[in-house]
């Protein structure tokens, strides 16, 4: 699939706002122009992740069926051989050497004691059975994205291409309604199959690409749905201390991931020069979305320098004392910490994480793959 830099900015989008989650706001909240912000323009976390799931389903559905059709007679197997080591090879590296990373610079024994969960991914399951977070919880989300690559590949390449429609809408339907009843019990859908509704999403519009007339139905179907799905999103977000439980999280997971999948058309579907020039193709916001795999693992665990670099600034300064008060404000210190999250993130991605990525090359779809 060629790519599309605009959905690198869209990644962008999703990481910053689990970046604002996790790390709180960069404005006063509790203010009424803070609370009029963050009521109407700041997603939260669980937005980021379902943007993150949508798209996930949108391209690897994506890549899979431009594979299997590129043929009369693909070779599904070999095709499947070769998306596994590819996803290895953009996942796992990262992933194992941050893990390596937080067990020898941070002490964190909830991680300790419950290490076979991590290293299986498969601390989505763990987050199930406790129904709380740890330590290392934010990676819920990935140990979901590698479940779901363990089946839908097959599911793409092997069902016939007359059940496929089906695939998406039952994979939708099924994500619902068991996010409804586990809503009841959990905080959280922790579970593939509740956040398989995300994937179909994504995937379905994937499938619709493969013919002109479906494409402009299921393009119709978007546009005309976006408002509503707006409406809602917004209900929610104004309505959030009064309808946080059950249905209100119920409809927002899916609002988020029809709201994600809106976004993927515009961008796709954009016509705009200037659109494309200053915002889907602005380099920084590229580069965030390039590095934001890293991002994403790496920022809940820098505010705990703070501490440090704070006592340091002190230290340096005693005779500065507005200085320092500048210098270890949380909007000073919220700028240094972002800055440390994007240089790790650009060295992992310039130094380990693009170099294995170079290896893609020997695990092509097609041979006229580039």
């Amino acid at each position: 699939m060629k790519q599309i830099k605009g959905l690198d900015t869209l990644r962008a989008f999703a990481v910053i706002c689990v970046i604002i989650a996790h790390w709180g706001p960069l404005y006063y909240e509790n203010e009424p122009v803070g609370k009029f912000i963050k009521d109407f323009f700041v997603p939260d976390g669980a937005t980021g992740v379902y943007i993150f799931f949508t798209l996930s389903g949108f391209l690897i559905t994506s890549i899979l069926l431009n594979a299997r059709f590129a043929t009369n007679n693909p070779d599904r197997f070999g095709i499947l051989k070769n998306f596994v080591v590819r996803r290895t090879l953009r996942i796992f590296p990262l992933y194992y050497i941050f893990m390596f990373a937080i067990m020898h610079v941070f002490d964190f024994p909830d991680v300790k004691q419950n290490l076979p969960w991590f290293l299986t991914y498969t601390s989505n399951i763990l987050c199930y059975k406790t129904n709380n977070w740890n330590s290392a919880s934010h990676t819920w989300t990935l140990a979901i994205e590698e479940q779901f690559y363990l089946f839908w590949p097959w599911l793409i390449l092997f069902l016939n291409e007359k059940y496929l429609k089906y695939l998406f809408i039952v994979s939708i339907i099924t994500g619902v309604i068991t996010t409804y009843i586990v809503l009841r019990t959990k905080m959280e859908p922790f579970m593939v199959y509740n956040c398989i509704d995300s994937f179909a999403i994504g995937g379905f519009y994937s499938y619709a690409r493969l013919n002109a007339e479906r494409t402009r139905k299921f393009e119709k179907i978007v546009k005309w749905s976006a408002p509503f799905s707006l409406a809602i999103y917004f209900m929610w977000k104004i309505s959030y201390f009064e309808l946080h439980q059950d249905w209100c999280l119920f409809m927002k997971k899916t609002v988020d991931s029809m709201l994600a999948l809106w976004l993927i058309v515009l961008i796709i579907k954009n016509k705009s020069e200037r659109v494309r020039k200053y915002l889907l193709e602005n380099r920084v916001l590229n580069f965030v979305g390039k590095v934001s795999y890293c991002i994403y693992l790496i920022h809940p665990y820098l505010w705990q320098f703070a501490p440090k670099i704070i006592g340091f600034i002190r230290a340096s300064l005693p005779n500065s004392p507005k200085l320092c008060d500048f210098l270890t404000g949380n909007t000073f210190m919220y700028c240094i910490n972002l800055a440390i999250v994007l240089l790790i993130s650009w060295l992992s991605y310039t130094l380990i994480e693009k170099p294995i990525l170079s290896l893609k090359r020997f695990f092509k779809y097609s041979k006229t793959e580039v």
